[in-house]
């Protein structure tokens, strides 16, 4: 006969697991955030805390609510169900240990109801221990609070978490402050894109404000104020007809609302441009109970290419729609199933554009828009023979234009651990000069010398020369052939 027994975790390790569910830093803050929105926040501050030791902290006050003693014992459990309400932007019970654990070692939260401190933590000796928790009493509520808010009152309601001791951002930096700072704009970007609806006052307003407060000096320096960062703020469309909303069929008809927007070309608007830049930008913006919830991205459907740009499209979906999308724990990951696929690909407007016409309309708008001077293509001109840069030209200059910018190919004095350097925005592409001498052989330098490196490496940086900002990717890619040509042209002198 079959019998039951009770294992419990091992929980080191499961405390591992949950720190690597794979929480950025920005989602992580976004997570908590939506507990003050949901406590009915009207203000936030997300604070970056800077100590001696050069290890940063992280602490997030809302005006909030609040919460009692017995509803925070329920809010630090794993799987809490604190609130049933559909409209809530938490999801899962978790997100506030996961995206706290995920970032710092140890998390406290300290939360007021009715002029009445509770304060618990999750402490890395407690979860060894078997996830105990440590609670403490009004009085080291109130210490604690002194040490990272002495600004800011829990009067008569309202909430604190605190991180302590970020491990994944905030060590092991030559420079603290000037690292805090940059985590400040990844911040500014990211939150004020996520929750740009509540920035404006839809459905409500909230302030969400970022400081980074030293602890050496016991104050905060000047705070940043989040404006919202909307992507479908343009002043006009680019095309008639557009926005336009787009019906589907089926089961999907009531449970989302799918607005198609069309960007006017060559917009300058912060808007459009968005982290990351416009190109990748383009696509699907998910939205639940009026948080971004996915920006940009075609979830599957097509590829992204420039043409597409200007195309994005608005969908409000219903908060119990979560399990056909398969959003995860940490609200970003949308997962399209293949009837919403479908429904998506012949939803109409009310004038029968449907939505693969839609996509050509917005390809059409963009192809005949104005060209900007630095969208022509770079084209060598400066520092190859004469006769080269003609077949150059007519070889690679685009039909429809006509035009192009020069690319001047310089020797310049370089670091050692750089073939080249490019500066686009003033087309140069800089050769290291310290190399010039074993890539001649000999040979007299000239201007146009070396025509067959220097062809070679504008075709190698095609995708670097020509993009709209130097990504990621692509900067990684240049470090890549730096490293390998400086490698190879040091094997020179063996030849």
């Amino acid at each position: 006969m079959s019998t039951t027994e009770r294992i419990p975790p091992n929980y080191r390790k499961l405390d591992v697991a949950m720190r690597s569910i794979g929480y950025s830093f920005e989602i992580a803050v976004a997570d908590v955030i939506d507990n003050s929105i949901d406590a009915n926040a009207k203000n936030v501050v997300v604070r970056l805390i800077t100590k001696r030791d050069g290890q940063l902290d992280l602490a997030i006050w809302d005006d909030g609510c609040g919460m009692s003693g017995k509803i925070l014992k329920e809010a630090m459990r794993f799987g809490a169900d604190v609130s049933r309400e559909i409209d809530r932007l938490g999801k899962f019970g978790l997100g506030l240990k996961l995206a706290s654990l995920s970032q710092a070692k140890e998390v406290r939260v300290l939360t007021a109801k009715d002029n009445e401190l509770s304060g618990r933590a999750w402490l890395e000796h407690g979860i060894a221990a078997g996830f105990v928790c440590t609670v403490f009493d009004t009085s080291e509520c109130k210490q604690l609070l002194a040490k990272v808010m002495p600004d800011r009152r829990l009067k008569p309601s309202g909430t604190v978490v605190w991180w302590s001791r970020l491990y994944r951002v905030g060590q092991n930096h030559a420079n603290p402050e000037e690292h805090a700072q940059k985590l400040m704009r990844r911040l500014e970007n990211y939150l004020s894109l996520a929750f740009h609806r509540f920035l404006s006052g839809r459905p409500r307003k909230v302030k969400i404000k970022l400081d980074i407060f030293d602890r050496k000096f016991g104050k905060p320096g000047i705070p940043i104020d989040l404006d919202p960062l909307d992507p479908f703020g343009y002043e006009r469309s680019g095309q008639k007809g557009f926005p336009a909303k787009m019906f589907l069929d089926g089961d999907c008809r009531n449970r989302m609302s799918v607005q198609a927007h069309i960007w006017p070309p060559n917009s300058e608007a912060p808007g459009y441009k968005l982290p990351g830049g416009a190109n990748s930008r383009q696509g699907f913006y998910f939205y639940r109970n009026h948080r971004l919830i996915q920006g940009g991205g075609w979830n599957g459907i097509r590829e992204a290419e420039p043409h597409s740009s200007l195309a994005r499209v608005e969908i409000n979906m219903a908060p119990d729609f979560d399990v056909e999308v398969s959003l995860d724990v940490k609200k970003v990951e949308i997962q399209l199933p293949r009837a919403l696929v479908s429904s998506i690909q012949q939803a109409k407007t009310t004038f029968g554009v449907d939505f693969k016409k839609y996509l050509s309309i917005a390809d059409e708008t963009y192809r005949t828009r104005q060209i900007t001077e630095a969208e022509l293509p770079l084209i060598p001109s400066l520092g190859l023979p004469s006769e080269l840069k003609e077949f150059l030209h007519h070889e690679l200059r685009i039909k429809a234009t006509a035009k192009h910018r020069d690319l001047r190919i310089k020797w310049e004095d370089l670091d050692k651990e750089s073939f080249f350097e490019i500066d686009r925005d003033n087309g140069l592409l800089y050769l290291n000069r310290a190399y010039r001498r074993r890539l001649l052989h000999g040979l007299p330098a000239s201007s146009a010398d070396a025509p067959v490196v220097k062809c070679l490496l504008f075709l190698l940086l095609d995708d670097a020369l020509s993009s709209e900002r130097l990504g990621p990717k692509i900067r990684e890619k240049l470090e890549q052939v730096n490293r390998i040509l400086v490698k190879a042209v040091r094997y020179e002198r063996y030849s």
